[in-house]
């Protein structure tokens, strides 16, 4: 806080001297000020995620900023969160209609086991950026083609609520099919540990060398074009945009940070790097406006593209063991492994139907007579098993999350065998055998294409006849599979 007091005496003493403040001694008031202690960490929802907005829109009010045609400040349908909205119209009579998002969440972690996650780099320095580009791009708005909008987003730690809002809205307004480009500045505060800005999604721009380049655009600021976002672990606000066919960057200086930990803090940051990212996305955003072709170039980041349709391969362990229903009791377990191909229809973002077609290799130990006591035995058995489920949960267009099926399951013994100290009044095993029974999974979707599932097989009908008194048994598997779609 004295940090912050001491900025600001310099401030009003060098507005005193000099008529006005430099870009960079307002960039490091932004941060200061949402990062500030006494703002508690800025989650959504919270009085104090409220008052940083309250303060992004003041700045915004200061230039003269216009609402988007529809509204400047709305709620987002989850605890009261809000999106912050400016807009900007360009000049050319056609392209005007045409738009250029920026945009960069405010938000952060809050308060937690009693301390305060300020969210210096994450994202302070991101939505300082992109007050003072709009400062910029309001003062130089004759150079704009296309028209601009600026969002403050909110809620992006709690799933990207904001950004997903805000592509529903400019759908219901028959916009979103108009925006060329989208920019999310994401922890842009660290640009001499990291030494260059990162551009992630340059493959979704028709020929980004020839106008997103530094040195194009009057800097000679270090910047590495990155063709896609590929982390499983990582999303931004573009992932909304993205997963609609927009053309997106991802603009960041990396994780070097204290990303996500109390130690964010407003004197780490790099101001002098952040005014010269402040100046290269401004001119950037202007080139984007300025550009008469089409900017997409058709390619989306395979974490991005819709898929109605996923084959995969699926491989992992197994335990299994006999029950005997007509003896009320059940046998132990032994590891075993199953691996093959996984299918998945996504009928929409919750819903799709799942088949496997997998190699399952499952063995067991058997009692050697009906004393569950005597000295056992063990089954050994090779099957093709195809599951089909109906799965309620995350596809591959939610990225993480939880899903539930259930369905029934096909099993064609390929191959069998007792082994061990077999009684002489063995069972017969049929190695004809067709299993069927039911399929109950749950698991985890990670980032689109890998998949963490659980399986519960439960056989139906009876595994195999036997003799010598040992009741007639049902096959039990557990399996836990790791999947990964094309």
């Amino acid at each position: 806080m004295k940090r912050f007091i001491a900025i600001l005496a310099v401030g009003l003493i060098c507005g005193g001297a000099f008529g006005q403040e430099s870009q960079r001694q307002r960039l490091e008031k932004h941060v200061y000020t949402l990062a500030a202690d006494s703002l508690m960490g800025r989650e959504a929802g919270t009085d104090n995620g409220r008052r940083a907005a309250e303060y992004i829109i003041a700045q915004w009010q200061q230039m003269g900023l216009k609402p988007l045609p529809f509204m400047v400040k709305y709620d987002i349908p989850f605890m009261g969160c809000n999106n912050l909205v400016a807009f900007i119209e360009g000049n050319d009579p056609v392209l005007k209609d045409e738009y250029i998002v920026v945009g960069a969440h405010y938000d952060h972690l809050g308060v937690k086991r009693g301390k305060i996650y300020n969210g210096a780099d994450d994202n302070a320095s991101g939505t300082a950026c992109v007050i003072e580009m709009a400062r910029q791009l309001q003062t130089r708005r004759s150079e704009l083609k296309r028209s601009v909008i600026i969002c403050a987003f909110d809620a992006e730690e709690k799933g990207l609520w904001g950004s997903k809002d805000l592509v529903d809205v400019l759908r219901y307004k028959e916009m979103l099919d108009h925006v060329k480009l989208m920019m999310s500045i994401d922890m842009v505060g660290w640009y001499k540990a990291n030494d260059k800005l990162v551009l992630e999604g340059a493959g979704t721009l028709d020929q980004p060398w020839k106008w997103i380049k530094p040195e194009q655009l009057g800097t000679s600021l270090k910047v590495d074009l990155i063709s896609f976002e590929t982390s499983i672990f990582t999303a931004t606000d573009t992932e909304p945009f993205a997963k609609e066919g927009i053309p997106t960057l991802a603009v960041t200086t990396g994780l070097k940070s204290p990303y996500h930990k109390p130690e964010d803090d407003a004197d780490l940051i790099d101001y002098e790097g952040l005014n010269h990212i402040t100046d290269y996305l401004t001119a950037l955003t202007i080139a984007a406006s300025q550009r008469e072709d089409v900017l997409a170039s058709g390619k989306l980041s395979p974490k991005h593209r819709h898929r109605r349709f996923e084959l995969g391969l699926a491989m992992g362990y197994n335990t299994c063991y006999l029950s005997f229903p007509d003896a009320t009791f059940n046998g132990k377990s032994q590891f075993g492994f199953q691996g093959g191909l996984t299918m998945q229809y996504n009928f929409n973002k919750i819903l799709s139907l799942r088949a496997k077609v997998l190699y399952d290799y499952s063995h067991c130990p058997l009692p050697a007579s009906a004393d569950a006591f005597g000295k056992g035995y063990g089954l050994e058995q090779h099957t093709l098993l195809v599951p089909v489920t109906m799965q309620l949960g995350a596809t591959s267009d939610v990225g993480f999350g939880v899903y539930i099926g259930l369905g029934a399951f096909y099993g064609r013994v390929l191959d069998g065998r007792f082994y061990g100290d077999v009684p002489a009044t063995n069972p017969a095993y049929d190695r004809d055998a067709n299993l069927w029974g039911l399929a109950i999974n749950l698991g985890l979707r990670l980032g689109g294409r890998w998949q963490l599932d659980s399986t519960w097989y439960s056989q139906l009908n009876k595994c195999f006849n036997t003799t010598g008194g040992l009741p007639n048994a049902q096959m039990n598997i557990y399996a836990l599979t790791l999947g990964y779609y094309f």
